[in-house]
């Protein structure tokens, strides 16, 4: 994932302090985070602003691509579908999803975000595009998924 001066993503990066800071685990086919909200990262009064939902559906769906597919990949597109407010009070939201079919290079991957009580609060269809594994590698510096495996079911 690049060298700690350089992996800054927003979704995942430890190090970036403004990020979200995710981390993922497989649970049978579905990738699973848990992030607690920040009201730094509100809409409304107590709301996780929608476009930190999103960018949590869509950092999930990146990675379901690096481990589900084994290759690095981009968003073709991104449907969400904004259920019930997830309220920061409610505490640790959980993101999951899965590969729900493959065309070709797209890959379709259904998402879910949960509130702290178990309510689902969003939904996303995301359609990315794959790249062939050997111009992840050489192109989009994409280790392998060896890289990925830190223990039995997480990631570093």
């Amino acid at each position: 994932m690049g060298s700690r001066h350089d992996y800054n993503c927003f979704g995942c990066s430890p190090f970036n302090e403004i990020g979200l800071q995710l981390d993922f685990w497989e649970n049978g086919d579905e990738l699973v985070a848990k992030w607690q909200p920040r009201k730094s990262l509100e809409g409304w009064s107590d709301v996780v602003h929608g476009g930190i939902q999103a960018a949590l559906l869509d950092e999930l769906a990146g990675w379901i691509v690096l481990i589900k597919m084994k290759t690095s990949g981009v968003t073709s597109s991104l449907n969400v579908r904004y259920i019930k407010p997830v309220n920061i009070s409610k505490g640790e939201i959980t993101v999951k999803g899965k590969v729900e079919s493959v065309n070709k290079k797209l890959v379709t991957i259904s998402a879910a975000l949960i509130d702290g009580e178990g309510t689902e609060c969003a939904t996303a269809e995301l359609v990315y595009f794959c790249f062939p594994e050997n111009i992840a590698r050489t192109k989009y510096h994409y280790p392998g998924i060896e890289a990925f495996y830190t223990n039995e079911n997480r990631f570093d």
